[in-house]
């Protein structure tokens, strides 16, 4: 059964009680609003007034950046290069010497950077200007770990990078690393697990390794200084390998004499040539042949 309710909402409910008027009515007199009609427009003359106090501002700022980029003052006239290596920094010295590289404001470090870093040796570049006429250069250079031969005699160092060239074999301490694929596939891979397997030898050791050939991914041949004997060795246990060479080394000159090559790559067993056997098949091929 529907109930029709016929209080207005206006009404309160209960009469007993006295009612507040409603927040929500709306007021019993009309408010006017009032809105601004009259708008100010610029003129002509205002508009030529702001955009020559724009461009008198602009021109002023550009004659202060000619100024700034032209002035004696601001030219670079001192440079200080800083590096651990003197043939680093001689030859940062040398290359700056060459050019004139103006004013310091408008000196491109990150171009200049770029051009430093291209220099046999320099691994890394940092540039500071000193004002008013000063730049500062750091140089880090890159640090000698292997010869390799490509046409002439490189230095490089853990990342392959060219450091100096030679015509020949020069007489100091790196090693000669030689790759039996002539350095036709994965070059700085090479380089790189090489230096590794170096790294982890003991540096009396390691001053004492002459060449090492790349057999394949994971196998070398080292001589050592002053030892013709070829040893093959894994470079995973290189340190070991040549530990136990040197140890046992005595040992098997007395057992078998000169010896040409050993393999230690196995775990389980141990492959040594002697040089005798060599000379035996050289006589009997002499001795065929007469």
């Amino acid at each position: 059964m529907a109930v029709e309710n016929r209080y207005p909402l206006t009404r309160p409910l209960f009469s007993d009680f006295p009612a507040e008027k409603q927040s929500f009515h709306r007021p019993d007199k009309n408010i006017v609003t009032r809105t601004r009609s009259t708008r100010k427009v610029l003129s002509i003359k205002h508009l030529l007034l702001i955009f020559g106090l724009i461009a008198t501002f602009f021109a002023g700022l550009a004659g202060v950046y000619y100024y700034v980029i032209s002035c004696d003052r601001l030219e670079i006239k001192r440079v200080e290069v800083i590096s651990t290596s003197p043939q680093v920094k001689q030859q940062i010295e040398h290359y700056l010497g060459q050019y004139d590289l103006g004013n310091i404001i408008a000196c491109d470090l990150n171009y200049l950077r770029s051009r430093l870093i291209r220099l046999p040796g320099v691994k890394e570049v940092r540039l500071e200007k000193i004002l008013p006429s000063g730049l500062k250069v750091e140089a880090i250079p890159r640090i000698p770990r292997l010869y390799i031969h490509r046409g002439n005699y490189q230095l490089v160092d853990e990342e392959g990078e060219i450091i100096a060239s030679y015509p020949e074999l020069p007489a100091d301490s790196w090693p000669l690393l030689e790759d039996s694929g002539g350095w036709r596939q994965n070059y700085k891979e090479k380089i790189a697990l090489t230096c590794q397997a170096l790294d982890r030898l003991q540096p009396a050791l390691r001053a004492r390794i002459r060449t090492i050939k790349l057999l394949d991914r994971s196998s070398l041949e080292i001589q050592l200084a002053g030892d013709p004997v070829k040893i093959m060795a894994s470079d995973s246990n290189l340190a070991e390998s040549l530990d136990y060479y040197l140890s046992s080394l005595s040992t098997w000159a007395e057992q078998f004499g000169p010896v040409e090559y050993i393999d230690l790559r196995l775990n389980d067993r141990i492959y040594i040539k002697p040089l005798t056997l060599q000379a035996e098949k050289a006589s009997a091929r002499e001795k065929e042949a007469s």
